[in-house]
């Protein structure tokens, strides 16, 4: 499974693949403590389209 990271800083927004939830956990924290907001972690759900309907996981770290 891959999983996405989503953050926003004042001008630019990105988004990051990683393998595991493991590693996207801790690069969205990274991405928090440099300063990027809005960080979200979503299960990649584009490989299989008739997935994406509810039940797609979505985190957003505080």
């Amino acid at each position: 499974m891959t999983y996405l990271i989503l953050a926003r800083d004042g001008t630019s927004r990105i988004v990051l693949k990683r393998d595991s939830e493991d590693a996207a956990a801790k690069k969205a924290h990274e991405l928090r403590e440099m300063g990027w907001f809005e960080v979200e972690i979503r299960e990649d759900t584009t490989a299989c389209p008739a997935s994406a309907a509810p039940g797609e996981r979505s985190q957003t770290l505080q």
